[in-house]
């Protein structure tokens, strides 16, 4: 029960992330062939896609689309779970006939049994029990039609946009698909759901006694988790398997081990070998994608919050030029340790023409950090320390900037235009006045105006 509700809590936190993060993923790609045609593999601690194949592309999911139908009635249930173990449902003809002699896999349940919504469920993820995939259909929307309605509106809520569904139990029909992105989407949010985990990673399970059947055990189609098996891997658990040969091999599980939690969904691995014996590549797939993670990735900080990153000037800072700027926060994520971390691209953006004072922590820039052709991540870039403002600096600085100025040299030209002027006016009153005396002296032969009167 305690595991339980750390992986509800883990998913759902991984869940927020990222339906919140931007589209670009670090993925990497192994060193060995991977033989599904689609696959994508997500971290659960912290939201991050590992490696991907081909996730956008549209394929037939098989019985992974009884992943949906589980959680369209454990939605139903959700505020009364208790209530699975004492509702009983059945199905009649309508159930039934779709399925004879199609060779679909079935949980023996048979036309009017009464069966717990709770068996139904574990027959459902367990067995892959497509008659369970009916009745439970059936009996939640009124008819098969009408569920399949349902989940398509689900798939829609959840962002699922390169899906469809046209039936509850993943035979082959047409324009009916999805891909190995939107089932992690879709996974993600059932793991959110109470009792999805816990049926879905269950080995076995005893169903209860019917009007048809005495208790049995039923168990899982993942026979990764079953010891004595070729295929067996001891940190794998659930979820779900699907084989059509309109789809081949199809698998989504989990694994947990030293702290560390994936998901994974593969689609279209071969059914034979080249000799045409029956091969789970699917299960070979998962096992050698969970060890190539598990021993090759690691959370590592990849940019320390504590880094000086760069110099940025400050003008009339007291004692100093500048200021050095660091991340704001650090910068940590799931990495290869065969990828050094200087392979990671920085584009810095600082900002121009600050002017003190600058307090720490005040914002002077951007880090984009790329790789693989996208944006891992992009942090603002803030100041160190304090910068406080010296007011002698700002003062020569106005004064030398003022004298190289377009307004001083328009002042000094002004000022000398001025002068000229000034003195080519005290020049002509001068001569003026020169003129004017000698004028008077010769009118008077020499005598002052007084000695004529």
């Amino acid at each position: 029960m305690l595991l339980k509700k750390i992986l509800c809590a883990v998913t759902a936190f991984a869940l927020i992330i990222s339906l919140s993060a931007g589209a670009f993923c670090a993925s990497f790609t192994p060193d060995f062939d991977v033989y599904s045609e689609s696959a994508i593999l997500y971290n659960l601690d912290t939201g991050e896609v590992v490696y991907q194949k081909n996730a956008d592309e549209k394929r037939t999911p098989a019985s992974l689309t009884k992943i949906m139908t589980a959680v369209l009635i454990l939605e139903q249930f959700k505020d009364d779970i208790s209530a699975l173990s004492t509702t009983y449902w059945s199905g009649g003809y309508e159930c039934f006939d779709e399925l004879y002699l199609t060779g679909a896999s079935n949980a023996d349940i048979r036309n009017g049994e009464e069966v717990s919504v709770k068996d139904l469920l574990y027959a459902l993820m367990l067995r892959s029990a497509c008659e369970a995939a009916n009745i439970l259909a059936v009996n939640s929307a009124g008819s098969l039609s009408a569920f399949a309605d349902m989940m398509n509106l689900k798939a829609q809520q959840l962002g699922m946009d390169s899906t469809h569904f046209t039936n509850a139990h993943g035979l082959f029909w047409q324009d009916h698909y999805t891909t190995a992105r939107d089932l992690c989407t879709l996974i993600q949010y059932a793991m959110t759901l109470p009792m999805f985990t816990e049926i879905a990673c269950s080995p076995s399970y005893e169903m209860e006694e019917t009007s048809y059947h005495d208790p049995r055990t039923i168990t899982h189609t993942n026979s990764m988790m079953m010891k004595g098996s070729d295929y067996y891997y001891e940190y794998v658990k659930g979820i779900k398997t699907g084989t059509l040969d309109e789809s081949g091999r199809c698998l989504a599980s989990l694994a947990y081990k030293d702290g560390y939690s994936y998901l994974l969904i593969t689609l279209g691995a071969p059914q034979y070998d080249e000799n045409g014996n029956q091969v789970m590549y699917n299960m070979i797939d998962h096992k050698n994608i969970y060890e190539w993670a598990f021993s090759d990735f690691k959370y590592t900080t990849l940019i320390a919050g504590t880094e000086e990153i760069a110099e940025v000037p400050v003008e009339y800072g007291e004692g100093v030029d500048y200021v050095i700027v660091r991340p704001e926060k650090e910068y940590s994520r799931i990495w290869s340790t065969r990828v050094p971390a200087e392979s990671i691209h920085r584009v810095i953006e600082l900002k121009q023409n600050v002017i003190a004072p600058v307090k720490e922590g005040e914002v002077l820039g951007t880090m984009e950090l790329q790789y693989g052709g996208g944006t891992l991540a992009k942090m603002d870039l803030v100041a160190t320390t304090d910068v406080e403002r010296s007011e002698q600096k700002e003062l020569l600085s106005v004064a030398q900037s003022f004298i190289g100025s377009k307004e001083f040299f328009d002042a000094a030209k002004f000022s000398a235009a001025f002068f000229l002027v000034y003195t080519v006016l005290i020049v002509i009153v001068k001569i003026a006045v020169r003129r004017a005396n000698k004028k008077r002296s010769r009118l008077y032969g020499g005598r002052s105006s007084q000695e004529k009167w």
